[in-house]
């Protein structure tokens, strides 16, 4: 009998594998960055298959196989609807999934990067959000999310930005230091030759 583990996570990517299944890339808060099948999702009469698409949010049931995890329910947390029906939103959050899978990869939990990543999804998926907020949103996350694993150093200019979450009040101070910010950023990706 297989232990079955209870987590919530995010859908980051995911890959067709042979005629119905699915290879998934999920960003967990307990367990960090799993890798799990999907058998049958590509099917119609999968009941799987709403609950994990790309950049959803779900509860998900998984049990781990000889070689790999494999996905025995999901339960649909948020879709985030607004977020994916707009364009620079949807590309801002590609972008962010695979910088993380980029530098996450393996089980290993990081409860902080989820939380930002998850609160920065759900500011997305406001109808109000301005292409301003967005932008520092975006700056902030990364900013943030290499903090921290540990690739930005110690700076003073920083220091707001990185020891709380992100909120409107930052956002004008964030684009005047952008080019900045992100030098730091640049500088900090080099570093990790990731």
């Amino acid at each position: 009998m297989h232990h079955i583990y209870h987590t919530h996570g995010l859908i980051l990517s995911s890959r067709n594998i042979g005629e119905a299944n699915k290879m998934l890339t999920i960003y967990t808060r307990e367990m960090g960055l799993v890798r799990a099948s999907a058998q049958g999702i590509r099917l119609h009469k999968s009941k799987l298959r709403f609950s994990l698409q790309d950049f959803s949010y779900a509860n998900i049931d998984l049990v781990r196989g000889r070689d790999i995890w494999r996905v025995t329910s999901a339960a649909n947390i948020s879709t985030f609807p607004y977020a994916r029906s707009s364009r620079p939103s949807i590309l801002l959050i590609a972008r962010i999934s695979a910088l993380i899978e980029r530098l996450c990869d393996g089980e290993e939990a990081n409860e902080d990067i989820f939380d930002d990543f998850i609160q920065a999804l759900y500011l997305l998926d406001d109808t109000n959000i301005s292409l301003s907020s967005r932008e520092a949103l975006e700056l902030h996350l990364v900013l943030r999310i290499m903090n921290t694993l540990g690739y930005i150093g110690e700076s003073t200019m920083l220091e707001q930005y990185l020891s709380s979450s992100f909120d409107e009040t930052k956002i004008t101070s964030l684009l005047k230091e952008r080019q900045s910010i992100v030098a730091h950023i640049n500088r900090a990706l080099n570093e990790s030759h990731l």
